[in-house]
């Protein structure tokens, strides 16, 4: 894989890292952080638009990569213009809009008559996702992140509470990420709730292990028999309820599903009735997909 491209990934690794953390909490000390996530987004969409642009081998600040986006509206209107609707907002085209875009001989207009029905009908033609680079609230946000990046007291502002960053810059920020170059916040939320699930069902397991182990045998045993009473399988009103499964941690034929997962691979989300192991929707579905992986795997 070649350097520059290496190098791109690991600038929109590191944006949606730091854009994330920032999404749910941009209140405490997140001058540093925002600052990582804007300077590496920029580097990424502007050596993707204009290569050797961004500065080689040293990478130009945030504060000039903007300065370049705002003036290429000027010289290169093409690839990006200024927002008709917001002030100091500029759109960088969709690379790909060109490449989709049918010919007019290909879709024809259609009439259509009071016989056709609704799939004979033309849609609406999917329109250019456009990256909107809000460098005016950009730059405000340098403005606040600088002085206390650098801890700097200049001036007046000395005697000033200093500002702090608002939403509408994360918002900015996040914004980035709609550019081909990004498209790397979706990931990192699905690895973070992925991992904080994985998290909470260690020490679910850890917990019901150590309930089993202060029970002892005798009282386990006593649970599972008392767990095909407790728990509510199929009905005639509910067909597609779960039997009782295997517990995975005490391995008594006592977790009761409240419900399946999403793929219908009978992976239950409850509580086991013996040691109370408690499986989450997310770890359900996790696991239900490498049962899917793994049948895929054995058919193919």
């Amino acid at each position: 894989m070649p350097d520059d491209v290496v190098m791109n990934h690991r600038r929109a690794r590191t944006y949606a890292v730091c854009a994330v953390k920032l999404d749910e909490d941009h209140t405490d000390a997140a001058e540093g952080t925002f600052d990582a996530a804007l300077t590496n987004a920029l580097v990424a969409i502007v050596a993707s638009e204009w290569p050797g642009k961004e500065g080689k081998p040293f990478t130009k600040p945030a504060s000039k990569l903007l300065e370049l986006i705002r003036e290429k509206a000027d010289k290169e209107p093409r690839v990006v213009q200024r927002a008709p609707d917001e002030n100091d907002v500029f759109l960088i085209r969709d690379p790909h809009a060109d490449d989709d875009a049918p010919d007019a001989e290909e879709a024809p207009a259609t009439r259509g008559s009071l016989t056709d029905s609704i799939f004979s009908l033309q849609w609406p033609a999917v329109q250019p996702l456009e990256t909107r680079v809000h460098v005016g609230t950009l730059l405000d946000a340098l403005d606040v992140t600088q002085p206390v990046r650098h801890a700097r007291e200049e001036g007046d502002e000395a005697d000033e509470e200093p500002r702090l960053l608002e939403r509408r810059h994360v918002e900015a920020l996040l914004a980035l990420d709609s550019h081909p170059s990004l498209w790397a916040l979706d990931l990192e939320r699905e690895d973070r709730y992925e991992d904080s699930a994985q998290k909470q069902d260690e020490r679910e397991r850890e917990q019901a292990g150590q309930t089993l182990r202060r029970i002892g045998e005798e009282e386990a045993d006593r649970r599972a028999v008392a767990a095909v009473d407790l728990h509510t399988g199929p009905t005639p009103d509910d067909p597609s309820a779960l039997e009782l499964q295997e517990c995975p941690v005490c391995g008594y034929e006592a977790f009761s599903s409240d419900s399946g997962d999403e793929l219908g691979m009978q992976v239950g989300t409850g509580e086991c009735l013996v040691c109370h192991y408690r499986r989450t929707p997310a770890i359900a579905n996790a696991i239900a997909r490498e049962m899917e992986w793994e049948r895929r795997w054995e058919r193919d």
